[in-house]
């Protein structure tokens, strides 16, 4: 259990408060600050779409695509 993660479980809240995360290189912020995973393959440039703190391995898609791949992540998981 983290606890300094809010309670009720609003992952991009976490995120916002979290601010070191934000900073690291490997993830994208402004993908992060809408609640995705949003660790970004440094070698490909390839993002992951799925939700913060998602189980299982990371899903990463192109840089061109991963913008539109988050927006249909968020609207059909309801974020």
């Amino acid at each position: 259990m983290d606890i300094h993660k809010p309670a009720g479980g609003d992952a991009s809240a976490y995120r916002v408060g979290n601010v070191s995360e934000l900073h690291n290189a490997s993830v994208d912020e402004d993908a992060a600050r809408q609640g995705g995973c949003a660790q970004v393959h440094l070698p490909t440039g390839r993002m992951c779409t799925l939700r913060h703190a998602h189980v299982g391995s990371c899903e990463f898609s192109p840089p061109r695509q991963a913008d539109d791949l988050l927006a249909k992540h968020k609207a059909a998981e309801h974020w």
